[in-house]
Formats: C-alpha cells, sequence, structure tokens
C-alpha cells in the first residue's frame, strides 16, 4: 500500500485502469468506469446521509463492496465479461430498488438509470448491443408502469420540496460529470489508439518498401553469377584458351559465387529465430569460432591473387553468440575481399585496448569513397530508408549482431592506402586469458 501511494499519480492511474499490453482498450475503460463509479457511490452515500434519505445510504453503502469485488475480478483475475455483465444487472437491480425508495417518477432514478446504460454501452461487446438496450428500456418501462398502475408501488417519497431539488440538481450534474469524464477518456484513448495505427500502418508501407529493394538485391546478385557462368561457358565453346586465360575466368567466377553465397547465408541468417541468434549465455573462443570461415577466404585469396593473414591468439575467450562473431568477422572478410586488386593484402588481427577485445579486418585496396562512406553511416543509423546491397546488407548484419554482444563497430578508411573495421567486444577475464595493453 505505502509503494502505491509513493507512486507518481500519473503511474498510479495507469496502474489502475492495467498496462495497454496487458489489456484492451475496453478492458481498461471499464476499469475506468469502476474506479468512477466507486467515487460516485462514495459521494452519493455521504450526500444520503445528510439529506437524510438513511435508506438510499445504506444500499449505496452495500454496493460499495461489491463495486470493489467486480474491480478486482477483472482487473487482478482477468474476468472481463463476467464482471461486466454482473456490473450492469447489479445497477439494474439497484435502480429498481432505487426507484422506490427515491419518489419514483419524481425522483432522479430514471436519470441515474440512463447514465448506467451510457456507461456499460461503452465497454459492451456490440452483440451485446440489443440485450442491453431491451433490458434497460424494459426496467425503466416496467417501473413507470408498475407506478402508474400502483401508486403504493413508491415506498418512501421526499421530506419537502427542497430536498427534491437538491436530489434532482445533483444527480443531473454527477451524470453530466461523468458523461464528459467518460467521453473524454474514450476519446483520449481512441486517438492514442489511431495513433499507434497510423504509425504500425507507416511502418508496414516501409516493411514493404524495404521487401522490395531485398528483392531486388536478390534479383540482382543472382543474376550476375548466372551470367557469368554463361558467358563462361560460351567462350569455351567458342574460343581455345589458354590454361592461365581459364584459370583468370574460373577465378572470377569463384568469386562471384562466392559473394552469392554470402549474400544467401546473410538472407538466411536475417530468418534465423531471435532466441537462436541472441542466446548470450555461453563463451567461445573466437579463433575456433572463424577456423573454417578463415581457410575458405584464405582460398578465395588466393585465387585472386590477394594475400590473407590471420593472427588471432588462441588463447581469447568472448561471451555471447558464436554463430553472432562468425557472421560479422565473415562479412567483413567477404567484403574486403570483394573490393581487393590483385596483390592486395587482408588481414585479421586482434588487441586488447584495456577492458576490450579490438578485432580487425584491414586491407590495403582502394578504400572507401566518401559518398559510400556517408552511405554506410546513414544506412546503420536508419536501415529502411536505404537502398541495400549485398555488400550493404553484410555491414548492416554486422553493425547490428556486434551490438547484440554488447560492442562496437566502427571503420576507417583511406583513398588507395586501404580500409579497416574494428569490432570492439568487452573481455571476460579468464585464467587462460590475460590482457596485455598494445
Amino acid at each position: 500500500m505505502t509503494k502505491l501511494l509513493d507512486l507518481n499519480p500519473k503511474v498510479l492511474w495507469s496502474l489502475l485502469q492495467g498496462p495497454a499490453h496487458r489489456f484492451t482498450l475496453q478492458t481498461r475503460i471499464f476499469h475506468f468506469i469502476c474506479i468512477a463509479t466507486l467515487l460516485v457511490m462514495v459521494y452519493v452515500l455521504i450526500f444520503s446521509m445528510v439529506v437524510g434519505m438513511i435508506q438510499y445510504a445504506w444500499i449505496t453503502a452495500a454496493l460499495i463492496p461489491l463495486q470493489l469485488l467486480l474491480y478486482y475480478l477483472s482487473r487482478v483475475r482477468g474476468f472481463t465479461l463476467l464482471s461486466l455483465s454482473v456490473y450492469s444487472l447489479l445497477f439494474h437491480i439497484f435502480f429498481v430498488v432505487s426507484y422506490r425508495v427515491s419518489d419514483g417518477v419524481n425522483g432522479s432514478t430514471l436519470l441515474s438509470l440512463c447514465l448506467v446504460y451510457f456507461l456499460s454501452l461503452a465497454v459492451a461487446p456490440r452483440r451485446g448491443y440489443l440485450v442491453l438496450t431491451v433490458v434497460n428500456l424494459a426496467t425503466a418501462g416496467g417501473l413507470l408502469w408498475l407506478e402508474y398502475q400502483d401508486p403504493s408501488f413508491i415506498l418512501t417519497a421526499y421530506a419537502n420540496r427542497k430536498e427534491h431539488f437538491i436530489d434532482i440538481a445533483s444527480t443531473y450534474a454527477v451524470n453530466v460529470v461523468m458523461i464528459l469524464i467518460g467521453l473524454g477518456y474514450i476519446i483520449s484513448n481512441y486517438s492514442k489508439e489511431k495513433d499507434k495505427a497510423e504509425q504500425r500502418a507507416m511502418l508496414l508501407d516501409e516493411l514493404h518498401e524495404e521487401k522490395a529493394r531485398l528483392i531486388s538485391v536478390i534479383s540482382h546478385d543472382y543474376h550476375t553469377p548466372l551470367i557469368s557462368l554463361k558467358k563462361y561457358l560460351d567462350i569455351i565453346d567458342n574460343y581455345d584458351l589458354s590454361s592461365a586465360e581459364k584459370q583468370m575466368l574460373t577465378n572470377e567466377l569463384r568469386q562471384s559465387i562466392v559473394n552469392t553465397q554470402n549474400l544467401l547465408m546473410n538472407l538466411l541468417d536475417m530468418t534465423k529465430s531471435e532466441g537462436r541468434l541472441v542466446n548470450q549465455d555461453t563463451c567461445f573462443n573466437p579463433y575456433y569460432a572463424v577456423e573454417d570461415t578463415i581457410k575458405v577466404y584464405q582460398d578465395i585469396a588466393r585465387a585472386k591473387g590477394l594475400t590473407f593473414e590471420s593472427v588471432l591468439p588462441e588463447t581469447l575467450l568472448l561471451k555471447g553468440n558464436p554463430y553472432l562473431f562468425t557472421i560479422i568477422v565473415r562479412n567483413l572478410i567477404n567484403n574486403a575481399a570483394r573490393a581487393c586488386r590483385a596483390a592486395d593484402n587482408i588481414k585479421l588481427a586482434h588487441e586488447y585496448q584495456g577492458c576490450y577485445h579490438v578485432f580487425s579486418v584491414s586491407d590495403t585496396g582502394p578504400g572507401i569513397s566518401e559518398s559510400a562512406q556517408k552511405d554506410i553511416l546513414d544506412r546503420w543509423q536508419n536501415p529502411l530508408l536505404h537502398t541495400l546491397h549485398s555488400g550493404g546488407l553484410g555491414l548492416m548484419l554486422s553493425k547490428k549482431y556486434t551490438e547484440v554482444l554488447g560492442g562496437e563497430l566502427t571503420f576507417t578508411t583511406h583513398a588507395n592506402r586501404g580500409t579497416a573495421f574494428f569490432i570492439k567486444l568487452p573481455v571476460i577475464h579468464h585464467s587462460n586469458e590475460v590482457p596485455v595493453m598494445s
């Protein structure tokens, strides 16, 4: 109880209604109506005692714990439909009794009965509208008919004209305030839900555009090796090639296929379940995690006339998902291999910087142009708003998965002097791993 009182009023009010991720808008409106009804009951109890309507006060006092129970059933136990049905039935019964002890047609009961109908209608499911309307009209019509047929049906009349006018005025004021607050709450939440729906629609449009761009990427990058293969076959059929020329064409075709395979692997990585990709409960050795990837790209580099060197220590430990680390390194090496020319060098290295591992994939290639650098940084900031290509997709995944591992991905580049990407990850202190300041 003390913790509730210590909460910010706005937070407390939101807690009483129920969080939006657990309860529907109609359910939260019902909780609001339950709370508002309790406040009105307290007011009616005090007012009835002040003006001497003791019977009315006793009835109201008996209903307050029942109203609390209805709120509990919906807010805590989740029986909203049951609570709503009992709420409507209970208050129709209450106003039948109220009609008899509050001077019948001369009293304020019919005004209150109309308000109960409005509040119930605001949260009732559509299929319940007809039943609710029939019950409300039948109750009001039945009371009027009974009083008309037998005036003795009314048990208590107002003591004087002043009491009569005070009750009517008070009830009318309560009804107006309840309608104002109720409609204001409904309209306010409707506007919020509408804004959320519009935001979701905008996001869906962006995702549709992204899907179209992704399909374009796939079509282009899968078309390239097919064209290369066709040209290769045509050249073999029509020309006598030397061993060196055949080797050159084979190397180009192999690189094209590797790029396409890397794109396919990136697309498959994007479809993996989040639980499989972001499992951070294990420790792994990055040297062995990327061992197969290094062997593959050493062969590719050799065929392209590149030099690829890996100088990772064998005693490192990282905490996280080795699958993600492999994806990051694979994409960075693949991009370096795509960009480099014959006789260029690629190097995968590691060093300590304080309490961090810093893995680097560097090359001596042509570097990244200023426009391409801006494109990479913009895509990292907002991946949905920029056109993708296969290399761009790999860098986006590398950036995302580095952050999932609790690290940071950066790069430096110089024209005609090469590019270096840096993966900065936290150190796990272990008996076999002694940080050495570089």
